[in-house]
């Protein structure tokens, strides 16, 4: 019996020190997770010089560098052939070409001219060249607000003709992306069923005085060069998503040129605005004998962008080929009108966060190998998330799950979005709930996972393409402010205290999963039984309801 009774107190001593070492171990860890490295890594990704990290530009690839870089100091190995640190994802840059595209003008007094960038610009929306003429109709306020008025066209001949409009002002807020899909399909829709041949936008007075004499901004669009149709479109191939969306030809011109289509001077065209302004209703007005031939064809050339991979191999021998993947996209969007959007919530916190969860791992790394990847054009169409999925250095049968760091910094200090952690695995959130509740006492929020809700968050952020192939995913998000993919992003708006927080609670989530007796069990849907390619068929991962994933 005293010999019994010695053993197991030697057994409990052991395990008690054992647990106190662990403890200790995981303090110093979450030490390691600094706000003030956080800062300085922000300060530095979210300047203006790197004038939004668009993909592809320089400026993303020297923030990669600089990425990979970091990555390597802080002990991150190389996972990729050759040992690099860079994924290139090949792309198609498709850009308005500013020699074939054209705005001619004709009229009784003769022909002009106009020219892209300096006097008109289109979006890449379609991602189709376009070419028509017809006539003018200016149409007044029927365009106005989230609705078209399409009493105010009663009786007003669109056939064959182009649609003017003025832009409304900037909003002092931001305008929820899915709002302005809405009301952008509302016009376009109208504008088709009145037998329009295009749309000509004339841009708002605070648009024009920022130009100050400089060129219209164009965004150029991409597209995947690998042959994967659901990368490129990760729509359900379902007869409603195959349909012809009613989008309209369209262009956006300077007041110079806006004059010269309406035929009025520079007083009544600010007229026109103040009454746009102070919301005062317009009538349509048909324009008789003014004619334009308008073509937007594009250039398109061959480059690539980079994800930025790493790994931390696990301390087990025998888990190490299993992992955790924790991504952000370090991309933002490019300047527009000469205004620089910086990216400090979206995405430059949860890229730097990443950094600051490696110098924890590094104190105290888990069995399985971590993967670290920093995800290219996110704001493209998911496509270096794609990418990565898809071509894969490790067999994604392996990857227990996807932790997905996409704006982390703002809104309640005290709160969190989850999205997509109860859509595979039980494991998953319960692990995060777990974790938050023992360390850190965030309030979770799920709101947005719905895949129906509105604004379609679902399908927005970089854990979506891991969830399509069977890997556990979640999305901590902190919800969208009045700066989202504006020019006010800054870093000095960022909550350090917030983001802390959230990094922390990423950390220890991965070091439970990566701990855990085996993957994240699949065991939420019925159709997914197993990690790969071939839940890209499931359709309830894309629900046939949801427009083109775009963030």
């Amino acid at each position: 019996m005293k010999s019994r009774m010695i053993r197991l107190a030697a057994g409990f001593l052991i395990a008690f020190s054992f647990g106190a070492a662990y403890s200790a171990a995981q303090s110093k860890a979450l030490e390691a997770i600094s706000a003030s490295d956080m800062k300085h890594d922000l300060e530095f990704l979210a300047a203006r010089e790197f004038r939004g990290r668009s993909a592809p530009s320089v400026e993303l690839d020297i923030a990669s560098k600089y990425i990979a870089l970091e990555a390597e100091r802080i002990g991150l190995k190389p996972l990729l052939p050759g040992g690099s640190y860079f994924q290139d994802v090949p792309v198609e840059v498709t850009s308005i070409s500013p020699a074939k595209s054209r705005l001619r003008l004709i009229t009784a007094s003769g022909e002009q001219r106009f020219y892209f960038p300096r006097s008109f610009t289109s979006n890449m929306r379609t991602g189709r060249e376009w070419a028509a003429a017809g006539g003018l109709v200016f149409v007044g306020s029927a365009l106005d607000g989230s609705d078209p008025k399409a009493s105010l066209l009663s009786g007003v001949d669109l056939r064959g003709k182009f649609a003017v409009m003025l832009e409304e002002p900037s909003p002092s807020g931001s305008l929820q992306r899915s709002g302005a899909a809405v009301r952008d399909l509302g016009r376009a829709r109208l504008l088709r069923e009145k037998g329009a041949v295009g749309l000509i936008t004339i841009i708002n007075r605070e648009r024009e005085d920022a130009l100050a004499g400089k060129n219209l901004s164009f965004e150029p669009g991409q597209r995947l060069k690998f042959p994967d149709i659901d990368a490129a479109d990760p729509t359900p191939p379902s007869a409603a998503s195959q349909a012809e969306p009613p989008f309209i030809n369209s262009i956006e011109v300077r007041h110079e040129e806006g004059r010269a289509l309406l035929g009025v001077t520079e007083t009544e065209l600010a007229g026109l605005f103040e009454a746009l302004e102070k919301k005062r209703t317009v009538g349509p007005k048909d324009l008789p004998g003014r004619t334009c031939d308008i073509a937007v064809l594009f250039d398109v050339r061959e480059t690539s962008t980079p994800n930025v991979v790493a790994v931390l191999p696990g301390r087990d021998a025998k888990l190490r080929n299993e992992y955790v993947a924790i991504g952000s996209h370090h991309d933002h969007n490019p300047p527009r009108d000469g205004r620089v959007f910086p990216g400090a919530d979206d995405n430059g916190s949860g890229a730097v966060a990443m950094l600051a969860i490696a110098k924890a791992l590094m104190v105290e790394r888990p069995k399985r190998s971590v993967i670290f990847v920093w995800h290219t054009a996110e704001e493209r169409g998911l496509v270096g998330a794609y990418y990565f999925v898809q071509h894969c250095p490790v067999p994604v049968e392996k990857i227990s799950a996807n932790l997905n760091l996409d704006m982390i910094t703002r809104n309640d200090p005290d709160g969190i979005y989850l999205i997509g952690s109860n859509k595979l695995s039980t494991e998953l959130d319960r692990s995060i709930r777990s974790m938050n509740a023992k360390h850190i006492g965030l309030k979770l929020d799920y709101e947005y996972e719905d895949p129906r809700h509105a604004d379609r968050f679902f399908f927005r952020s970089d854990q979506y393409p891991y969830i399509r192939y069977g890997i556990p995913g979640v999305w901590f998000f902190c919800g969208t402010t009045e700066d989202y993919h504006r020019e006010t992003d800054v870093e000095e708006k960022a909550d350090y205290r917030k983001m802390t927080r959230v990094t922390k609670l990423v950390y220890l989530v991965a070091m439970d999963i990566g701990n855990g007796p085996g993957l994240l069990k699949l065991d939420i849907h019925p159709e997914v039984t197993a990690r790969g390619a071939h839940n890209m068929k499931v359709a309830w991962l894309t629900s046939p309801a949801a427009p083109k994933p775009n963030k």
